[in-house]
């Protein structure tokens, strides 16, 4: 619509200027202006669909109508404007260039125009045909002399053609047959109609626009059967001149006589071509609004979704750098805040264990005093039975289990804030293997160092508790999986990487593993899956790992044989 409606006021103003396609008649007037007042409705109509789009889109409160909205009022304010008061101005002074172009002035000079090429024309005629009669009288007066010779027939005509300015004339007969010739064009006999009318005496005046000519005929009343036929070139400058005054003076009344459906096509034409303008200023707004509403669209769904708890967010990538930049930095502090709100959460819960642990060490402990102490006179009174040494043994035994488990209980709710200082990563790993490797001979223990710096400020002893827990429990998955009784080797791998910021240190051995549905429990305080644990090892190293700002990542190796466990732990605190 757009392209028909700019179509239609191009073709609108070369007609009215007479430079089109379509000639300047009343028929192509009404016509044009019909066809304007369409394009003037569909414009008006598309700007009013597109406005109440945007209407509907605020009414429904859709995440970045406010935005749309404002840029679509933004551009119409910096399109409409100036559109309007340059077709305010443009109608102005139009209208004042039309009352100008039609003052009693400007009409006199082109009528003056005209009457004066009239003038000309009448003159030019008139001289033609005063020279005609006047050679034809000549011609009669020397008729005696011009019979005797030919040859001083023909010169006189020349000197005739020359003295008279008539380029062409001939003699001819009543059959228009050519008798005698001045020098110039080519003979051409003329109308018989026009010869029909001479010989009864009158003569015959004949112009011809197109072919540029004059013609004259008239019968030589001294001769019996002769006629005078001249042919006469007009200068075609002068009929050049004269055309082009008579097709002005033709346009500028026909102007004149359409001026009021002038100025209301001229009215429509400037109005279109400001909603024209409207239209585009919309469409443009709307776009550019949509553009940069989409990606702030995924934004505030991605902040709907985060204030639900949902913070597995990745925005994707956008074509405008800005945009991308900002996805990015919102998907990374979506993962920082998920990362933030989960060590919250482990620290809460490490707190109610603590709270929880200090509670059952004392209960545990207050009974088990009175119940050694009673457990010894019942060995000093029961001394005979036979069997007495086996029932104490096994009291014994159960008390010191509930003593290390009291034990455990205090050391997690008790464990000292870490003290940190710098020391070298890879001698604190080689420590806690050297700690177990000489006494497990059947157990292969490979350290891979794949990285390139080795200081990292941490608590020495609670990291090398960290490691201590977990090769231990790797050993003890092994002797589970009763590697050692099959003569198979058994095998724990330690790797450290550096990943820029953080150390990343591996341990994969191939015990049992974990099972699938068990993985997530792992790192809960008093969950175990062995038969005397406390449940309180990986809680341990958690809790260690969450106060150093790390993490730890339990899986099942990759061909489900032992377990792949990784730990992250920050250069710097």
């Amino acid at each position: 619509m757009f392209l028909l409606t700019l179509l239609c006021v191009i073709v609108t103003i070369q007609t009215f200027t007479d430079t089109g396609l379509l000639p300047l008649n009343k028929n192509n007037i009404q016509l044009l202006l019909m066809i304007n007042v369409i394009f003037f409705i569909l414009l008006t109509f598309g700007i009013f669909l597109k406005l109440f789009s945007v209407y509907i889109r605020k009414k429904n409160n859709e995440l970045g109508s406010t935005t749309s909205k404002s840029l679509v009022f933004y551009f119409l304010s910096i399109s409409i404007i100036p559109c309007l008061l340059i077709a305010i101005f443009s109608l102005i002074f139009f209208n004042y260039g039309i009352q100008n172009w039609f003052n009693k002035k400007i009409e006199n000079t082109v009528n003056n125009s005209v009457n004066l090429a009239q003038s000309y024309l009448s003159d030019h005629y008139k001289l033609f045909i005063n020279n005609v009669l006047l050679t034809a009288n000549d011609i009669d007066r020397n008729k005696k002399i011009l019979l005797k010779d030919k040859n001083k027939f023909s010169q006189f005509i020349s000197v005739q053609s020359r003295l008279r300015d008539l380029q062409n004339i001939y003699l001819i007969n009543q059959d228009a047959l050519l008798m005698y010739k001045s020098k110039g064009e080519e003979y051409k006999k003329p109308v018989k109609q026009y010869l029909s009318n001479v010989k009864k005496g009158k003569p015959f005046w004949y112009s011809n626009a197109f072919e540029k000519k004059t013609y004259g005929i008239v019968k030589l009343n001294n001769f019996d059967n002769l006629y005078l036929y001249v042919v006469k070139n007009v200068d075609k400058e002068i009929v050049n001149f004269l055309k082009d005054t008579g097709d002005a003076s033709t346009y500028y009344f026909k102007l004149k006589t359409n001026i009021k459906k002038l100025q209301i096509v001229f009215l429509i034409i400037y109005i279109t071509l400001t909603l024209l303008l409207v239209f585009v200023a919309i469409l443009v707004a709307i776009n550019f609004s949509s553009r940069i509403n989409r990606p702030l669209n995924k934004i505030f769904y991605a902040s709907k979704e985060i204030s639900k708890g949902n913070y597995n967010i990745n925005l994707p990538n956008d074509k405008n750098q800005d945009f991308n930049i900002l996805n990015l930095t919102f998907t990374e502090m979506s993962k920082k805040i998920k990362e933030q709100e989960q060590k919250s959460k482990l620290s809460g819960r490490f707190e109610a264990w603590e709270i929880v642990g200090k509670k059952l060490a004392h209960e545990i402990k207050n009974p088990l005093t009175p119940i050694q102490l009673s457990l010894d006179r019942i060995k000093q009174k029961i001394k005979d039975d036979k069997n007495f040494e086996e029932h104490i043994k096994i009291i014994n035994n159960q008390i010191d289990n509930i003593k290390n488990l009291a034990n455990s209980f205090s050391n997690f709710a008790r464990m000292n804030k870490p003290k940190f200082e710098k020391i070298n990563i890879k001698d604190l790993i080689l420590e806690s293997i050297n700690l177990y490797k000489p006494n497990y001979k059947y157990i292969n223990f490979i350290f891979e160092d794949l990285s390139d710096s080795k200081n990292i400020v941490c608590d020495y002893s609670q990291i090398n508790r960290v490691l201590i827990n977990i090769i231990k429990n790797s050993i003890e998955s092994i002797e589970e999986k009763n590697l050692q009784s099959s003569k198979k080797q058994g095998e724990i791998i330690i790797k450290l990487n550096d990943t820029g910021e953080n150390f990343q240190i591996f341990v994969i051995d191939n015990g049992v593993g974990f099972k699938d549905n068990k993985l997530s429990n792992e790192t809960n305080p008093y969950y175990t899956t062995k038969k005397n644990g406390s449940g309180l090892g990986l809680s341990i190293v958690s809790k260690i790992l969450h106060e150093h700002n790390g993490y730890i990542s339990i899986n099942n190796a990759f061909n489900d044989s032992g377990a792949n466990i990784s730990i992250v732990l920050p250069k710097k605190q």
